[in-house]
C-alpha cells in the first residue's frame, strides 16, 4: 500500500498564507444518511464534524493517526457526569469514545469507503460509504478541531449580509436540504402562504404561495428560507452541545445540551403578507444551559420584492439608526442615508414623536400596580417595536425586554396607518399603496 501522505494529498491543500480546505462528503454509515465535514491540520492530523440527516446535530471527530492507507478517528460520546470531568484548567481532556473511524480514500479522493465501529464492542462494524460534494477554505484563524470547523461557519449562518450559501458554508448549507412537512394553504388579504415543519427541529415557519398581484415570491421565500435554517441551526447546536468537542463539561450534563433547547416549541406567526411587504412574528423560550432561559417576542418584516429587511424608517418617519450592528462600530454619529441602504447592519429604535404618540394613546396594562412596577412609559422610550397586521394596521408593542422584566412586554395600541399621517415616512405608500390613494 503507498504512503498515506500520498493516499490523502488530494484531502489537503495548503494555501501560500497556510489555509487549509475542508471537505464536505455525503454518503452512509450503515443504512443512514449522513453529512461529513473533514480538515487536516499541518502535521496531517485529520478531524472533523458530521450528522445524521435526520437529525441535525454535529457529532466530533478526533484524530486517532494514520494507518498505511487509512485515516483513523475517533467519535466522541455524549458526555455525563462522570465521563467528561474537567481539570483544574475547566478542561476536559480524556473526552469519552463512542466509535472509531476507518476511511480509505479513492485514487483521486473523490471517495472515501470504510468502517465504524462501536468503543469497546466486538459486534460486525457497520460500513461507511462518503462522496466529497465541496469544499471550503479555511484561513489560519481556525483552529483546526471539530469546533473550529463549526465556529468558522457560524459567523455566516448569521450574517446579515447574505454570505451563507453552498460555496462559503457547505456542509451547514447541505443541512438545509431536507424534505419539509408541509400545512395547508392559508390567505392574508389576497395572497397566500402555508407553514412548513423541518422534522428534525420541529417548529412551523411560514412561506409565501402566492402573491395577490401575480409577482414572484422566490425572494422572499429565499429569507425566509434562511431563517428558518438560522433558527434550526440553533436548535441543532443545543444538540450538539452534550459533547465536550462542542463545550460540554460534567457540570452540563443532563441539563439543557442534548436536547433541542425549546425550538421544537418556538411559536412563529405571520401578520401581514401583501406584494411589498411580509410581517411576521417569532416567540418562545428557549434554553441550552446558562443562568435563565430566553423568553422572548420579536417582530420582522420584509420587502417582499427584494427579500431584504425593511427598514422601518420607510414607513415611519421617526425611526433611526442609533448604532452599527457590527463590530466595527466607532461611536460616530451614524449616517442615516446609508443605515437605510443596509437596515439589517445597524440597531434601531423609535424617535421622539413616535413615543410621545404612542404614551398618550396606549391603552393600559394591567393594573395600576402592573403599570408602575413595569414603568410601561419607560419601556416604550426604550423598547418599543411594530407589527404589521391586516387592514394597513399597525400594532406598537414592547419587545426585547430584558429577562427580569419579560413579563411586561405587551401591545399597546393598534392604529390604521391612514390615521396616522402625520408619524408616516413619505416612502410609506411604497409598502402600503392605499396611502398612495
Amino acid at each position: 500500500m503507498r504512503p498515506i501522505a500520498v493516499a490523502l494529498l488530494s484531502l489537503v491543500s495548503v494555501t501560500p498564507v497556510l489555509a487549509v480546505e475542508a471537505f464536505t462528503y455525503k454518503g452512509t454509515l450503515g443504512k443512514y444518511p449522513i453529512l461529513v465535514e473533514l480538515a487536516a491540520s499541518s502535521d496531517g492530523a485529520f478531524v472533523g464534524r458530521y450528522s445524521y440527516r435526520a437529525n441535525g446535530g454535529d457529532i466530533p471527530l478526533n484524530s486517532a493517526g494514520q494507518s498505511a492507507a487509512s485515516v483513523l478517528l475517533t467519535e466522541e460520546a455524549p458526555c455525563t457526569k462522570d465521563t467528561c470531568k474537567q481539570n483544574d484548567d475547566g478542561e476536559v481532556q480524556d473526552k469519552p469514545i463512542g466509535a472509531h473511524w476507518t476511511l480509505t480514500p479513492s485514487e483521486d479522493g473523490a471517495t472515501l469507503t470504510g468502517t465504524w465501529q462501536a468503543a469497546g464492542k466486538s459486534g460486525k462494524p457497520l460500513a461507511i460509504s462518503l462522496a466529497r460534494v465541496a469544499r471550503r477554505t479555511l484561513t489560519d484563524a481556525v483552529e483546526i478541531t471539530p469546533y473550529g470547523l463549526y465556529d468558522s461557519a457560524f459567523p455566516l449562518i448569521h450574517a446579515r449580509d447574505g454570505s451563507f450559501s453552498a460555496e462559503t458554508a457547505p456542509y451547514d448549507f447541505a443541512k438545509m436540504d431536507v424534505e419539509m412537512q408541509a400545512g395547508p394553504e392559508e390567505s392574508l388579504e389576497a395572497s397566500t402562504f402555508r407553514y412548513l415543519t423541518d422534522p428534525r427541529s420541529k417548529f412551523a415557519f411560514p412561506r409565501v404561495v402566492s402573491l395577490a398581484d401575480g409577482s414572484s415570491p422566490d425572494r422572499v421565500n429565499q429569507a425566509l428560507e434562511h431563517r428558518h435554517f438560522q433558527i434550526s441551526s440553533q436548535a441543532f447546536d443545543c444538540l450538539s452541545q452534550i459533547y465536550a468537542g462542542f463545550g460540554a463539561t460534567e457540570y452540563s450534563a443532563g441539563m439543557g445540551p442534548g436536547t433541542l433547547g425549546g425550538y421544537e416549541d418556538e411559536a412563529i406567526v405571520m401578520t401581514y403578507l401583501s406584494p411589498r411587504l411580509v410581517s411576521w412574528v417569532e416567540s418562545g423560550s428557549t434554553w441550552c444551559g446558562g443562568a435563565h432561559p430566553n423568553n422572548h417576542s420579536r417582530s420582522y418584516a420584509l420587502d417582499a420584492r427584494t427579500g431584504d429587511p425593511l427598514a422601518i424608517a420607510k414607513v415611519f418617519k421617526d425611526w433611526v439608526a442609533t448604532a452599527r450592528a457590527t463590530d466595527d462600530d466607532d461611536g460616530s454619529q451614524i449616517d442615516q442615508a446609508a443605515a437605510m441602504a443596509a437596515p439589517a447592519d445597524y440597531y434601531w429604535a423609535a424617535g421622539q414623536p413616535l413615543i410621545d404618540h404612542v404614551v398618550a394613546n396606549r391603552v393600559p396594562v394591567g393594573d395600576a400596580d402592573f403599570e408602575a412596577e413595569c414603568g410601561i412609559d419607560e419601556l416604550v422610550a426604550t423598547n418599543l417595536a411594530v407589527r404589521f397586521v391586516p387592514g394597513d394596521q399597525v400594532v406598537f408593542t414592547l419587545e426585547d425586554l430584558p429577562h427580569a422584566i419579560n413579563a411586561c412586554g405587551e401591545d399597546l395600541l393598534t392604529a390604521k396607518l391612514s390615521d396616522i399621517p402625520q408619524l408616516l415616512a413619505p416612502t410609506a405608500g411604497t409598502y402600503f399603496p392605499a396611502l398612495a390613494n
